[in-house]
């Protein structure tokens, strides 16, 4: 009987715990012009580190251009975006929360 109790306590922390380190996570935000645009996917040159930051597009992805609602197939390359992103990960890159793009001026 302590053991399964023991075992439920363990395993209810561990729950804890890993809701903690998502929910508690911070957003990132990442500016910069856009290299590259896929099916459900997003690179942008980042301006803070000069790295090429690529993001997992889903469809809860909030996309607007140029102040307006829009499809990911809408944004181009040479675009300025503003990428919000999760700090959660798939298939090894941040997943986009929000993209703001405008055509370059």
């Amino acid at each position: 009987m302590a053991t399964k109790t023991t075992m439920l306590l363990l395993v209810t922390v561990a729950a804890v715990a890993i809701w903690m380190r998502t929910a508690g996570a911070a957003d990132e935000i990442h500016k910069g012009k856009v290299v590259a645009v896929g099916e459900n996917t997003i690179t942008v040159l980042d301006d803070r580190d000069g790295d090429n930051d690529s993001f997992v597009v889903s469809v809860q992805t909030k996309i607007t251009k140029n102040g307006k609602s829009a499809k990911l197939s809408e944004i181009r390359v040479g675009d300025i975006a503003k990428v919000t992103a999760s700090a959660v990960e798939m298939e090894g890159k941040l997943v986009a929360k929000e993209i703001s793009a405008a055509a370059p001026e």
